[in-house]
This record gives C-alpha cells, structure tokens and sequence, in this order.
C-alpha cells in the first residue's frame, strides 16, 4: 500500500518541486533568513536598475531575436522555410521566382515547404497535386539505421524465396554491398550477434535515428561486449526506464566494421553521394555525385580515438589538426578521380576514371536496389519529394560497401569543394522537381527534362506511351508551372459539345402513348439469343409515327393512369405465356410489332 501512495506523488515532477522550494523556504524562514532574503531582494533591484541605466545611455541596443510574423497584405504564391540547414540556398531560388515567404508553419496557403523537422501537421494538411514539400512521410524505412537493415534483409529473404536461391543478373547479394548488421531492439537479432562476435573483430554500434556521428562507440573485446550486454538488459527488464527512440542503447544497429579500407595520403575517406526521390507519383529517381571526406588522423584500426574512424564533419572539428586540415578533409570527386589514376590505375589495373565509370554505375546499382526495397511502402502523393545522403566507403580491394542513407544531408559550405558543388546541387534538384510536378499537373510527357545537367536518372516508374490525365483544369491550375512546350494530343483536344437528338417515337396501341426507343433497345440487350423470337411474335401491334408527338409522361395524371391501365391489359396475357418478360418495364412487353426488318434494326442500333 505503502508504494501505490508514494507512486503517484513522484509521477509529478512539477509538483514535486514546488512542495520541495516550499519546504526549503519555510526552512530558511525559520532558520531567521528573512535579512538574508531581503538583502537578495535589494540586490537584484540595483542589478535591474544598472541594467536599465546602460540600456538609457545606449541609444542602439542590441536587437533581441524575436519570431517574424507574416504580413496578411502580401499576395501570393508563397513558400516556407524551416530551418538552417543551407536555408539561404532555398530561399535566394524562391526569391528568385518571385514566391512571398512565409514564417507561419501552420498555414496551408503554400505552394512550396522546405521543413527539416518532421511534424504530423505537414501531411494532414497536405494537398497533391498543388504543394510540393520535401518529406516523404514514412522515408525511414530508407534513411533510419532500423529501417535500412530491416528493408535490405526482408529483400534478401524474398529474392530467395522466390528464385529458390539463385540470384539473377540484375540482382545483388546483401553481403556484396551491405556489411553484416544486426538490431539490437529484436531479440532474434540481439541474440544472433551476441553469438557472432569473437575476439580480434570490431563492430560499430550506432543509434538507431541520430546523424552527424552522435552515440557512435566501437566494440572490440569482450569486455567491451560484456559491458554493453549488460546495459541493453537493464534497460530491457527495468519498466521504470522507458526506452526512447532517439538516445536509448535498445534502439541501436551493430554493424561490422570495414577494417581494411582504400586510404587517401594514409587516412581514412568515405564517400557522400546523393539519392533524388524527385517524384512519388510517378516514381521518379535521380543520382548525384558528391565529395570525398577524409580525416585528419593517419588511420589506424585499434585507435580508442573516434575522429580516426568518423570522417564526417561534425567529429572532425573535435580534432585538434582540423583546423590546419580543414580543406584536405573534403575532396572534389575531380580530385579522387585523379588521385585514383595516379596512385592505383596502374598498380590494380583499373580503368582510366574508375571514380566516374565503375564506381559511379556501381554506387547507382545500389541505390536502385535499395529504392526497390523500399518503394512499395513509401507515400504516393503527386508533391512529395526528398534529398538523401548516401555514405559509401571502398576497401582495399576496390568493393564499394553502403554504409548508410541519411535524410535531410548536411548542405553547409565550409571548404572551397562544398562551395561549389552544394549551390548547383540544390539549384538543379529544385529545377528538376518543380519541373516534374508540372508536366504531370499538366498532363505532359515528362521526358525530356529541360533542367537535368548532372543529375542521372536512374528509375522511371513513367512509361513513354504513359501520360497522365491532368489534375486540374481550367482557372484552377498551379501557380508554380509555366505552360508546358508540348502536351500530348489528349490535352489539347477540346470537348465538342454533341446536338441533342429528337427521340424516336413508337406508336404504341393506343394513340396517346409514345415509348422511345433507346430504353427498348436497352432492354433487347439484355435477352439472349434464343429469346429474340419471342419479341418477334409480339412485333404486329406496332405501327409508324404518331401523328400527334406527345410524351404521357410530361401530361396530367389522368392520362398517366390511363397509360397504366392500357398497359396491364396487355401485359397480362403476355406474362402468363412468356415468363421471362416478367423482369423487364411493362411498357416495353406492350409494344410488339410484325416486321421482320425491326428486329435485325433494333440488333444493329
């Protein structure tokens, strides 16, 4: 009883401190602290009053950071922006445009959102087919640690599931491009990997959801295996501690370490190239070089010392040497390429600009396999689109190994290479999307791509003789689309309003019924061939034209009944001798006509 009480009492943190500043006033109170309370009282009111003295005397005080709020006279179309991460870029190519910025998230009156935070209010409020924004909701099954390992593995089982083992030419095997990798948060893995590892191997463990090198640690003994088995089951048995997804040691992948890797001037490189998913509907896929990172450190494989094993910027900075290095720490793939050449073109009998040939088809080739992997779960919406970072490291025998695909890459330019490779990148991505969404909002042929430069298309889901229907016409259309050079045919044809038809009348038994034709040859239809003959026998009570063309349906009621009873006359007697009349409209089985000639007339028409 005693642990139900004191439960919910520290559930509450907040109430938990105020009864503990409460219990420390009462305390000093009664310790005889009132002076020292109001000599503390004073002394803040001087320190306020300086304040406000040198606020006075500075005519231009330093201006506070305060949120920009949104001018409701602009017109638009408008665009948004969150963020800092190469921000300026995205807003100088809106600017260019002539877009309006908007600083307000929650509006929905956008045509274009460039947010680095994922928020749910960013996909209910979406609209296809008239914004563009730059997150594909559930791209983690891509760009996470978790969902990459759980994609590539549910891929290999189904190819040999399916080819019962033998891999065709077009397809992969796991181990040729993806190192070992294991997740802690499955048990079935957890266990898999406690029985692999063996002394003498090191593995990296990385959290599941973080980037920029965050929580990253190395395991090479089994003290240090030991160490973190212990930490993952305390926090699996204790249900005080709830795992998080982002900092937890649960939600972690294990993966084995590239000891042997190809080194530039002695250090240890990877490659960052860029995967486009330009559009989901259709898909649309793009690759694009990147640039080489090193560290500062010669590599050196049993080093305790991270910044010999991460090469990514974030971890480089904490690297005494990097500020000498800062510009050696990110190569031009210009510059692998001719490194390459130079150093080992002729010693392994490479082809001349392997960077550019087999590296670049092979790194293409991956990101396919990894896109099929992953394509049927993404969210297909005409709008979405996203830039991925793909890490990749070679190894001394020149086998290109994926290490991992991160949303939302670093465009930040703090070395001459980036300067001039991250502007074009940005630039020509925005010109390919806004491109695409266009042409499909217009109903054209998407290819050709007017602003493709470097960009390589490696997946179309767009056929060639596939064009799709335009989503908007009219007024209505998208401000961010120009009109399209060439639409197809389907487009630019304009409906032709057909003339409106008299309907033929049928004379019908009495003078004052007039039954048209179209919904008696809708009702011939639906008889089968050996029951033609039957509306043949009953062909004699027709007869020409009514001299008089009057619709009883549109006269008084009197004559509707009378319409009524002339009907059942009829049709009794033909129910009782053909039972398959029954089904249809009364008035179809009182018209019956003799001529031979109606009949094949009302088959033909």
């Amino acid at each position: 009883m005693a642990s139900n009480t004191d439960e919910p009492y520290f559930s509450n943190s907040k109430e938990s401190r105020n009864i503990f500043l409460s219990n420390l006033l009462l305390f000093l109170l009664s310790q005889g602290s009132t002076a020292y309370l109001t000599g503390a009282t004073e002394n803040a009111k001087v320190s306020a009053n300086t304040i406000n003295q040198k606020t006075a005397n500075n005519m231009n005080p330093r201006p506070s950071k305060h949120r920009k709020f949104d001018d409701l006279r602009d017109y638009g179309p408008f665009y948004y922006v969150g963020g800092t991460n190469g921000s300026d870029l995205i807003v100088n190519y809106c600017e260019n445009r002539g877009w309006k910025r908007i600083f307000d998230n929650n509006r929905g009156d956008y045509i274009f959102k460039w947010s680095e935070y994922r928020l749910l209010s960013n996909y209910q409020n979406f609209r296809p087919g008239r914004q563009i924004l730059n997150q594909i909701p559930n791209n983690r099954i891509l760009t996470s640690k978790t969902g990459l390992c759980s994609s590539l593995k549910e891929y290999e089982r189904i190819v040999i599931k399916y080819s019962k083992g033998v891999y065709s030419h077009k397809s992969i095997k796991l181990d040729e491009f993806f190192p070992e990798s294991y997740r802690i948060d499955l048990p079935t893995d957890r266990q898999a990997f406690f029985d692999t590892f063996r002394d003498g191997q090191i593995w990296i463990c990385k959290p599941a959801n973080l980037q920029e090198g965050r929580g990253i640690f190395l395991l090479k003994s089994q003290e240090d295996l030991a160490l973190f088995r212990a930490k993952v089951q305390s926090v699996e048995h204790n249900p005080v501690i709830k795992p998080s997804l982002y900092n937890s040691i649960i939600h972690r992948v294990v993966q084995r370490y590239v000891v042997r890797p190809l080194l530039l001037e002695g250090r240890k490189f990877d490659v960052r190239s860029y995967f486009l998913i330009a559009c989901t509907k259709p898909f649309m896929a793009f690759f694009h070089h990147g640039y080489a990172r090193s560290t500062c450190n010669i590599y050196d494989p049993r080093s305790d010392d991270l910044t010999s094993h991460l090469t990514n910027q974030f971890m480089q900075r904490k690297n005494p040497l990097y500020r000498g290095m800062k510009e050696e720490t990110i190569w031009s793939m210009e510059q692998l390429n001719t490194y390459i050449n130079r150093r080992y073109m002729k010693e392994r009998h490479l082809p001349k600009d392997w960077v550019f040939t087999v590296f670049a088809k092979r790194m293409q080739e991956i990101m396919t396999i990894c896109f099929n992997t992953a394509k049927g779960k993404l969210d297909s919406k005409l709008g979405y689109f996203d830039l991925i970072g793909c890490d990749f490291i070679v190894d001394q025998n020149f086998k290109v190994w994926l290490l991992e695909m991160n949303a939302n890459p670093s465009l930040h330019r703090h070395c001459s290479a980036l300067k001039d490779l991250i502007p074009q990148l940005v630039y020509e991505a925005l010109d390919v999307v806004i491109e695409i969404f266009r042409k499909c909002n217009k109903g054209a042929y998407i290819l050709p791509l007017q602003s493709v430069k470097e960009f390589v298309l490696i997946y179309n889901d767009c056929r060639p003789e596939q064009v799709l229907r335009p989503i908007r016409i009219g007024t209505t259309s998208s401000p961010i689309g120009k009109p399209p050079s060439q639409l197809c045919q389907r487009t630019l044809r304009r409906p032709v309003k057909k003339p409106l038809r008299r309907p033929s009348a049928i004379r019908s038994l009495t003078d004052d019924v007039a039954v048209e034709i179209k919904p008696l040859q809708k009702a011939v239809s639906m008889l089968t061939h050996g029951q033609l003959p039957v509306i043949a026998r009953i062909q004699s009570l027709y007869c020409t034209e009514p001299k008089a063309k009057t619709n009883p349906f549109s006269s008084s009621l009197d004559g509707w009944t009378q319409l009524q009873a002339n009907q059942l006359q009829v049709s009794k007697p033909l129910m009782m001798t053909t039972a398959f009349m029954s089904g249809l409209n009364k008035r179809f089985a009182a018209t019956p006509q003799k001529s031979k000639s109606l009949e094949s007339s009302l088959v033909s028409k």
